[in-house]
C-alpha cells in the first residue's frame, strides 16, 4: 500500500449510484467523486466501481483524470446485479460477489446505497440513505416494494459502521424510524460543481438555438408521481384563466414504475384545463441544455410532496437562479431565500410564478458570478465531513505503518 504521513492510503470504494432510472442518484455519485478529488483527504483514493454496462457512460469517463481517483470495471457493479441477493447475504452472512470484487480492487471501506455486504463483512460499509420516501410516503409503495425496502434499510442500519444523511431533516427521520442509528449518523450535505457549466452568454445563446423562450419558470423532475407536477399543471390552468404570459417548462425522465401511465395522466390535464400555452412536458433533453435552462430560467419550480435533499435546487443555488419550492421543512433548510407554496395550494404556486419576472442578460450573468464562490465553499464542506467519516470508519483498528 502506499503511505501517506505514516499512515496507509485509505482506498474508498463507491459503487453505481441511480442510474437509468434515477439520473440524480447518477449524477450525486458523480459529484461525490469530483468533491473529494478536489477538497477531500489527500489520503484517500477513490475507487469509482462501475459495472462494463456504464463503463463509457458520458457522465463519468472524465472522472478517471481526477488525483486519487480510479475506476474499477467489474462485472459484480452491473446495474442489474448489484443491488441484488439481500436473501442469500442475510443467510450467508457475506455478500460474496461484492465482497470479492472489492478485495480484487483492494478496497478498504464502501459507500454503501442500498448495498447489504452482510454481518460476516471483513470490508466496513458507510450506508447512505438519501431520503425515507417509503416510510413517509408509504401508500406509493406495494406491500411487497415495502417490505423489500424496510428489510434493506434495516439491515444496512445494523451492519453499517457510520450512516451518512444529506439533511437534518433525513437525520430526524433516521433516528425517529431507527432509533438504532443514534450515534453513528453523519449529516453530509451535498453541493454541485458548475465549473464546467456554461457562462451566461453561453447559456442564453444555447436557448435561442433551441427555441427556447425568455420567459419561463423551470421545472426539470423526473415524472415521478411525488415530485407533484398536477399542481404545477393546476396552477397553469389559472394562469391560463387570468391570460397570463408566464410558461412552465418542464424536463425529465417520462416513466414512473410505480404508476404507468402517470405521463398520460398529466397530458389528460393539461388538455382538460387548457393550459397547454403555459406548460409543456418536453420530456428527457440533452443536460447541456438542462444547465442553459436552469441559468436563463426565471426561476426554478419545485413542487415536490417530499425531497431528500434536492440536486435541482443545489443547481439552482450554485448559478444564483431564484426558487420557487413547496414548503417542506428539507427545502427550508436547503434554501431558506427562496419563495415557498403549499403542496396543494395551486393559487399560492400561480402567484409566485406571476411575481418570478424575466431576468435580463446582466442579472444572470451578475447571479452565476456571485453564486460560484459559495458553490465551492459547500462542495469544500461536504468533502471534509466524507473525508472524515471515511477515517473514523477505516482506521479505528488500523494501525500506522512504519
Amino acid at each position: 500500500m502506499v503511505s501517506v504521513a505514516g499512515w496507509a492510503m485509505i482506498r474508498f470504494a463507491i459503487p453505481p449510484i441511480g442510474g437509468k432510472g434515477w439520473f440524480g442518484g447518477w449524477m450525486y455519485m458523480r459529484n461525490m467523486v469530483r468533491a473529494l478529488a478536489e477538497f477531500g483527504d489527500p489520503e484517500i483514493e477513490t475507487l469509482l466501481c462501475l459495472g462494463p454496462d456504464r463503463a463509457d457512460d458520458p457522465y463519468v469517463r472524465d472522472l478517471a483524470d481526477l488525483p486519487r481517483t480510479r475506476i474499477v470495471i467489474d462485472p459484480a457493479f452491473a446495474e442489474d446485479r448489484v443491488r441484488g441477493g439481500i436473501g442469500r447475504t442475510l443467510a450467508t452472512g457475506r455478500n460474496a460477489p461484492i465482497l470479492d470484487a472489492l478485495a480484487r480492487a483492494g478496497a478498504d471501506v464502501l459507500f454503501a446505497p442500498a448495498i447489504y455486504l452482510g454481518w460476516r463483512s471483513e470490508i466496513p460499509s458507510i450506508a447512505w440513505f438519501p431520503d425515507f420516501q417509503h416510510r413517509r410516503l408509504s401508500r406509493m409503495f406495494s406491500r411487497a416494494a415495502w417490505l423489500k425496502r424496510e428489510l434493506g434499510f434495516r439491515a444496512q442500519v445494523a451492519a453499517s459502521a457510520a450512516i451518512v444523511l444529506s439533511s437534518e431533516d433525513a437525520e430526524r427521520d433516521c433516528l425517529t424510524y431507527y432509533p438504532a442509528a443514534r450515534g453513528r449518523t453523519h449529516v453530509a450535505r451535498f453541493a454541485v460543481p458548475v465549473d464546467s457549466w456554461p457562462d451566461a452568454a453561453t447559456a442564453w445563446s444555447r436557448l435561442r438555438t433551441d427555441g427556447i423562450p425568455e420567459n419561463f419558470v423551470f421545472l426539470p423532475n423526473q415524472l415521478w408521481q411525488h415530485k407533484n407536477h398536477m399542481l404545477a399543471i393546476e396552477a397553469a390552468g389559472l394562469l391560463a384563466k387570468r391570460g397570463s404570459d408566464r410558461l412552465i417548462l418542464v424536463t425529465g425522465h417520462g416513466e414512473d414504475p410505480r404508476r404507468p401511465g402517470y405521463r398520460a395522466e398529466l397530458e389528460a390535464r393539461i388538455a382538460a384545463l387548457g393550459a397547454g400555452d403555459h406548460i409543456r412536458l418536453l420530456g428527457s433533453v440533452d443536460h447541456a441544455l438542462v444547465k442553459a435552462m436552469m441559468i436563463g430560467a426565471n426561476a426554478l419550480l419545485n413542487p415536490s410532496r417530499f425531497e431528500g435533499w434536492s440536486t435541482t435546487v443545489e443547481e439552482a443555488k450554485a448559478v444564483g437562479t431564484p426558487m420557487l419550492l413547496s414548503d417542506l421543512p428539507v427545502h427550508r433548510e436547503q434554501a431558506p431565500d427562496a419563495c415557498f407554496f403549499g403542496t396543494d395550494d395551486a393559487a399560492a404556486l400561480a402567484r409566485a410564478i406571476e411575481a418570478a419576472a424575466p431576468r435580463s442578460f446582466d442579472m444572470v450573468a451578475d447571479a452565476v458570478d456571485r453564486a460560484r464562490s459559495g458553490t465551492r465553499e459547500r462542495q469544500a464542506a461536504f468533502a471534509q465531513i466524507l473525508s472524515a467519516v471515511i477515517r473514523e470508519t477505516t482506521r479505528a483498528g488500523r494501525a500506522p505503518v512504519e
